[in-house]
This record gives structure tokens, C-alpha cells and sequence, in this order.
């Protein structure tokens, strides 16, 4: 599933997509944002990322930075601390989203969006993990193994009894 959502960063609507796993049943899963290079838009490579990334569990968001794509503001503008304001806007409504665990959000960037996010990371405190590419990989990889598995492992409070969860 692939609702789109529009968010603000700085008084200008951004547009994103908001990719959701078929299965959530568990409840709350890990999301990422995914943060996109110079001039590209959400819409140019991200979904294929985002793709595997949901078929793995995770809730996924791509979005345009402020001027690109269908985001409103100046034009093809390049700026980075814009940017690092457009991705923590991006953090706090993938948080806010039901389906996400906010203690549990990642993000991702490719080429100079690799910049952003080690940016990003500096100045927030909501992400959990960080994850920069500047070539082709596969997304699963870079968020290793105990990231994996909480992709599709309920968590304890939503998964069993509170009786259950004592006997542990």
C-alpha cells in the first residue's frame, strides 16, 4: 500500500509517499525515511528501495525536499540545512504515523543525501539508526541483522498477555 502524505517543513508543503507492509498485524514496526540525492526526486529510484525495504515489514517514507518534485517552494533550489529541515519534518510525521514504532526510525540517503542524513542525525534524537550509500546496494544490508529481525517480530507489549509477558 502506497498512500501519499503531505507534510510541512519551514511553511511549504512537501510531498511524500508513505509505503505500508501488507502484513501489519504485529503492530508497530521500524520505519525509514529514505532521503534522496542533489537533483533527484522521490519519485526518480527511491520507490524501488522503498519496495524492498516494505517487503522486508518496514514502514517507509520518501519525500521531496522543498522545490523538487512536487513539493512547493523556490524552484530547484539548493539548500542544504533546508534540507536537513525537510528530513526531520519528515522523522516526526513518520513517527507520528499508527503504524510506526517512534522510538524506532531509521533513515537512509543516497548520494548527497547521504550528506542530509548524517546532518539530520546530528541534530535530532529521534533516529535510531543512520544509513548512507553514495552507490548501488542492496537496502537490507546496510540495516543489519537486529534491524531485520524487528521488522517482523511483534512487539512484546502488543504481541501476548501482560501475565505472559511477566513469566518471561
Amino acid at each position: 500500500m502506497r498512500p501519499s502524505i503531505t507534510f510541512c517543513s519551514e511553511g511549504f508543503k512537501l510531498d511524500g509517499d508513505l509505503f505500508l507492509p501488507g502484513d501489519l498485524r504485529f503492530g508497530e514496526r521500524l520505519g525509514i525515511v529514505l532521503a534522496h540525492g542533489y537533483t533527484g526526486v522521490k519519485d526518480l529510484y527511491l520507490p524501488d528501495n522503498a519496495r524492498v525495504l516494505n517487503d522486508a515489514g518496514y514502514v517507509v517514507l520518501t519525500f521531496d525536499y522543498k522545490g523538487w518534485g512536487k513539493s512547493e517552494g523556490p524552484r530547484s533550489r539548493f539548500a542544504p540545512i533546508g534540507r536537513v529541515a525537510d528530513l526531520q519534518a519528515a522523522i516526526t510525521v513518520l513517527g507520528l504515523q499508527a503504524q510506526v514504532d517512534q522510538d524506532s526510525i531509521a533513515i537512509y540517503g543516497t548520494s548527497y543525501g547521504g550528506a542530509t542524513v548524517v546532518r539530520g542525525h546530528r541534530h535530532t534524537c529521534q533516529v535510531r539508526r543512520l544509513m548512507r550509500r553514495l552507490r548501488a546496494w542492496r537496502p537490507l544490508d546496510a540495516l543489519g541483522a537486529p534491524a531485520r529481525r524487528m521488522a517482523r517480530t511483534p512487539r512484546p507489549s502488543q504481541s501476548r498477555p501482560r501475565e505472559a509477558r511477566q513469566r518471561r
